[in-house]
């Protein structure tokens, strides 16, 4: 068998693996370090099923941001907790960028997905003014229409716990929601994590993946509920070789 061939067969047995693992889906406690757990807990928590489920009026504020450019690429996820002590707020970063498949172990297959991750910690004033970027970007006024994502596509979910109550909104690009949003920036002035955002494509231009590309290929459906589907199955995955 070549070298060639070997890597192929590799990488396939890999994304079938990860692909098996998936089917069986799983609710998502939080942000994890595990990249098995958080692959097959994805769809739970992009939508924040466990921020929904904790959410209450005598409970701490609490926040998820998820930036997608194309998930086999580039994916961004911070997550906020409000401190009652002090008034501000500790951020949980983490960037999970291209997996080089040529270098897929098969028997570790999912190895090199941990990413980077950085903790930043808010004070009352920068925490205020982070809110103040979510509400002027309309982040508690949920979704105005029903929204179809591709895993290869561009855009932010944002959901949490706000004043008691749980909230969920969506901006895709290029859509004028995703121009107008006012938290990106101060997201990557507190971003510890050293790794830069991605170039955005011009407007109505689209890079798809190579026909060979053994990544995941899934959508999602969202509106102002949340994720509403796929559910727990992270949707259907193109396999190389199939």
């Amino acid at each position: 068998m070549t070298q060639t061939t070997a890597t192929r067969a590799a990488t396939r047995l890999g994304w079938t693996l990860a692909g098996a693992m998936l089917a069986a889906g799983c609710a998502s406690s939080g942000p994890t370090d595990n990249p098995v757990a958080r692959r097959m807990s994805w769809i739970s928590y992009v939508s924040g099923d466990d921020l929904r489920t904790s959410c209450r009026s005598d409970g701490p504020e609490r926040y998820r941001l998820v930036f997608n450019a194309d998930y086999n690429q580039h994916v961004r996820t911070y997550d906020l907790t409000a401190d009652p002590a002090d008034g501000g707020a500790v951020l949980e970063a983490r960037v999970i960028q291209a997996t080089d498949l040529a270098r897929m172990d098969a028997s570790d297959p999912l190895a090199n997905l941990r990413g980077a991750k950085a903790q930043t910690k808010l004070t009352a004033p920068q925490f205020a003014a982070f809110i103040a970027s979510l509400t002027e970007s309309g982040a508690f006024d949920g979704v105005p229409d029903r929204l179809r994502l591709r895993s290869n596509g561009i855009y932010w979910l944002v959901n949490g716990c706000h004043g008691g109550r749980w909230f969920f909104s969506a901006y895709p690009y290029p859509d004028h929601r995703f121009v107008d949003v006012r938290f990106a920036d101060p997201l990557a002035a507190l971003d510890g994590t050293g790794v830069p955002f991605p170039a955005l494509p011009a407007p109505g231009t689209r890079s798809d993946r190579p026909r060979d590309d053994p990544g995941a290929d899934f959508q999602i459906d969202v509106d102002a509920n949340g994720v509403i589907g796929p559910t727990r199955l992270f949707g259907p995955w193109t396999l190389a070789g199939r």
